[in-house]
């Protein structure tokens, strides 16, 4: 899981005085982790560089954080609903007829199997522009799947969703199959869209199948099927605007900061709908409205797509190994919910409820009496007689008396705010300000649960409203609200045997300058047994691997082979020491980058962002450039990654055995993965990075340390 980052401290850089123009810039992303292979002696190693050689190509369910669409409203100025309170599902599954998270992770290859509620009960009429295939039919332009006795459907042929034909024939009267258990329809191309046809304009166009069945007690259901991460890129402008996306200013990834709150957004929407898969009624893992807000492509947008893309596979484990029913709320209020709630995360200050925009951090409400039948025909008073503890007030109210003229009634707050529903009562977290002719006045804070993540406060973290937080990336918000779970990644794909990535080798480089080779990767020297100023921290190749930099903690450049001097910080005051390096696409220049995540550039480098303005929880040591130089990684003491430019998030190993003393990075050839050594010479591979062996099988007894990792081509 990338490493957990929070708060704000500023770095700056001094002014560059030595040969070479460079830039010491800052700003944040992450994600990541990886696997290497290293051989050494007793020295300590302390970078890796992989080399790239010509490659012959290989073959290569309780309370959900969603609310309806009726619940919300969709202002005609955003492309979706704002954040909404959150709603339970129907139908939920029992835990033992579901999939079990504990034992079982799916892959990042699922799909998900999603209830069309606005559908419900009714015959299930779809359409294409290419046509659809379904049970009988090749193609058709509109298909109607009709219910029938025992439990079964009937197919239908029409040319549109009315059912007419031009012949003039009474609608729907082509029949193509009968006593269908389950029908599927799909589209005859697979690249378009089906249309689920329902009326009230509450049709939507959808990627993936739409199936027919029917539930435990034989009503008819709808269920559309597709793949997890198109679900999660429709999904998370469903549940956030995708205009926040354009909200603070340029920050990482080259989108504006607003675009971490949509991230946080995707990876709880995807551990949310992968917690319980199954649990929907069995026959599904989730609803449409009352659970995630899904519409199809209602709302997709390129923010959300790439908010679903740049997260991929990344979920919130339990430290169980579950994955976390990461439930979220419009807003908390300023501060989450704790166990008294049922909520399993920690409960947090929540600072950036506070952004801009956000009318439900303090709500007032009128309160009549709602319960007369019990307390008489008159309310006298409220009172909370038990709270949370946590935030103004005492906290949120758990226990509620309520008095009338007759007698008290006492109730749980959650059914309070229940039977004060269209009061203007927004949480259960609200004090009493006054009482006056059987009407009562509330004010109180948030709207929802305010278990796990608040999206409203979510957006405050991202572009920095939050009283002094500073920009938060989407892996510091979701490890705020959602701790004890920490971030990872589901299982990806099996890769192709001896793909590799074109990694054919690479040199592992000591703290004392000392390089080994290991592959293809061929020695050009080293600074092993010169005197040094202080100790070398990484390595880098050159892009045709006929050389080599290595830099050490202040700066100082050293150059082999074909590799040439571009600058350095050496003599220079760093505010942190430089623990890395990355060079360009051509060579004609390098990135270092310090322990704060601070980039100086030399050469042709360009620079793409850094973490050099953050307060980092555990320090950056290592970096590694995308394969055309249009962004980079930076890599965490704790295996968490930094993603920039055009880099990508294929895992890290943040809190797992393979991330604890991660010193070093290095990307495949071909951009689609990486490898992540640690000081001890444990090599992780991700994404298409192989796993040639490393230090902790290749030596016995390995007493060194090791700084870095280069790889070469395959």
């Amino acid at each position: 899981m990338p490493g957990t980052r929070a708060g704000v401290a500023p770095a700056t850089g001094a002014p560059f005085v030595g040969c070479g123009p460079i830039n010491h810039v800052r700003n944040s992303s992450n994600a990541g982790r990886g696997r290497l292979a290293v051989v050494t002696a007793v020295t300590t190693v302390v970078a890796v560089a992989v080399a790239v050689v010509p490659v012959v190509a290989v073959p290569v369910t309780t309370a959900p954080a969603g609310a309806s669409t009726a619940d919300l409203g969709t202002p005609a100025s955003v492309p979706g609903p704002m954040p909404g309170p959150a709603s339970v599902p129907v139908e939920p599954q029992s835990a033992a007829a579901a999939l079990s998270p504990d034992t079982v992770i799916p892959p990042d290859t699922v799909s998900v199997r999603i209830v069309m509620t606005e559908n419900n009960t009714l015959d299930v009429i779809v359409s294409s522009p290419g046509g659809v295939s379904a049970p009988g039919v090749a193609n058709a332009p509109a298909v109607r799947f009709q219910r029938a006795a025992g439990g079964t459907w009937n197919v239908q042929t029409a040319q549109t969703c009315a059912g007419g034909e031009p012949t003039g024939a009474a609608p729907w009267s082509v029949q193509v199959g009968t006593g269908q258990k389950d029908p599927t329809a799909s589209p005859v191309t697979a690249s378009q869209l089906l249309t689920l046809c329902v009326g009230g304009g509450q049709s939507t166009n959808d990627h993936g199948t739409v199936t027919a069945t029917y539930n435990a007690t034989g009503q008819a259901r709808t269920v559309n099927t597709l793949p997890l991460e198109q679900y999660i890129a429709d999904t998370v402008p469903g549940e956030s605007p995708s205009t926040w996306a354009s909200l603070g200013g340029p920050g990482p990834q080259g989108q504006n900061w607003g675009f971490q709150e949509l991230e946080a957004q995707a990876v709880a929407a995807r551990s949310y709908v992968l917690a319980n898969l199954g649990g929907y009624g069995g026959y599904a893992d989730t609803c449409d409205l009352t659970c995630q807000t899904y519409r199809g492509t209602k709302w997709e947008s390129a923010a959300s797509i790439a908010a679903a893309t740049d997260t991929a596979g990344q979920v919130m484990f339990m430290p169980t190994g579950r994955i976390a029913t990461t439930e979220y709320s419009s807003s908390t209020g300023g501060y989450t919910s704790n166990a008294t709630e049922q909520s399993p995360f920690t409960a947090v200050p929540d600072t950036g409820d506070v952004v801009a925009g956000n009318t439900h951090h303090n709500w007032t409400a009128t309160v009549t009496d709602h319960w007369a039948s019990t307390i008489g025909p008159t309310l006298t008073g409220i009172t909370v007689t038990r709270r949370n503890g946590l935030g103004d007030w005492g906290g949120r109210a758990v226990t509620v008396v309520v008095n009338g003229t007759r007698a008290p009634k006492t109730m749980t707050a959650a059914q309070f705010v229940a039977a004060t529903t269209g009061t203007g009562v927004q949480s259960n977290w609200f004090t009493v300000t006054a009482v006056s002719g059987g009407t009562a006045t509330l004010s109180g804070h948030g709207w929802g649960h305010g278990i796990g993540m608040g999206q409203w406060g979510a957006l405050g973290y991202a572009i920095g409203q939050d009283n002094g937080q500073g920009n938060w990336t989407y892996q510091q918000i979701v490890t705020h609200y959602y701790g004890p779970a920490t971030l990872g990644n589901l299982p990806g794909p099996a890769a192709t045997p001896g793909a590799g990535g074109g990694v054919g080798g690479y040199w592992l480089a000591a703290a004392d300058g000392g390089i080994f080779s290991f592959g293809n990767a061929h020695f050009d020297g080293s600074m092993g047994g010169q005197p040094l100023n202080q100790p070398v921290v990484g390595l880098a190749a050159t892009p045709d691997d006929g050389g080599y930099w290595e830099v050490a903690t202040d700066g100082g450049m050293f150059s082999f082979g074909d590799a040439h001097f571009y600058g350095s910080m050496g003599g220079q005051r760093l505010n942190q020491p430089i623990v890395g390096m990355a060079p360009t696409a051509d060579g004609a220049g390098y990135w270092l980058v310090a322990a704060d995540g601070g980039i100086f550039a030399f050469g042709d480098a360009v620079f793409h962002g850094s973490t050099g303005s953050l307060h980092l929880v555990k320090p950056v040591v290592g970096m590694a450039p995308t394969a055309d130089g249009a962004g980079y990684w930076l890599v965490a003491s704790d295996g968490g990654i930094f993603a920039f430019g055009d880099a990508h998030f294929y895992g890290s190993a943040a809190g797992t055995a393979g991330g604890s003393g991660a010193t070093g990075l290095a990307a495949t050839a071909d951009g689609a993965g990486y490898l992540l050594v640690t000081t001890a010479g444990k090599v992780t591979a991700f994404g298409d990075a192989p796993q040639l062996g490393d230090l902790t099988t290749a030596v016995a007894h390995y007493g060194g340390r090791v700084v870095g990792l280069v790889t070469t081509a395959g």
